[in-house]
């Protein structure tokens, strides 16, 4: 199976059953509360769509639901999240050993290669352009929260 390191993988969206399509739908309809705030986003995508709010910061989410980081696993409407990953503005993870800021950051996976998140405004983003920006320190993994 690829890892990271891989190109592809992941879902398409015509494979998806329609609860999974009912959180992609939902990502396209919840507007951004404002940047910095990409968990907050991910929990009322998962509430519109009916799944209930997941609570917590982006580091939390990827610790509670996110339990894997091979590509054939990568389904629509799972959360995609990264603990650490270095970044040229904020810290709000601390900071590598020779001081460079760390942060950390979640979108949901949308199917047919793309990760939808929130910036300060919501976008889509190829999952290989995802992941070479915020696996650059941990690895990005993957899973469904509240189920």
């Amino acid at each position: 199976a690829l890892m990271n390191g891989g190109t592809g993988g992941g879902q398409d969206y015509a494979s998806a059953e329609q609860w999974q399509k009912d959180i992609v739908d939902a990502c396209h309809r919840v507007p951004s509360p404002g940047a910095g705030w990409c968990a907050l986003w991910v929990s009322n995508v998962y509430s519109a769509a009916g799944f209930g709010s997941i609570g917590g910061n982006a580091d939390d989410m990827y610790y509670r639901w996110c339990t894997s980081s091979d590509r054939s696993e990568l389904k629509v409407g799972m959360l995609i999240a990264v603990d650490k990953y270095v970044t040229g503005g904020h810290a709000y993870a601390g900071y590598t050993s020779d001081g460079r800021p760390l942060s950390y950051h979640v979108g949901i996976y949308v199917g047919d290669g793309k990760v939808m998140d929130n910036v300060g405004s919501i976008r889509t983003v190829d999952l290989d352009e995802w992941i070479d920006t915020y696996g650059n320190y941990h690895t990005v993994k993957w899973g469904y929260a509240n189920m």
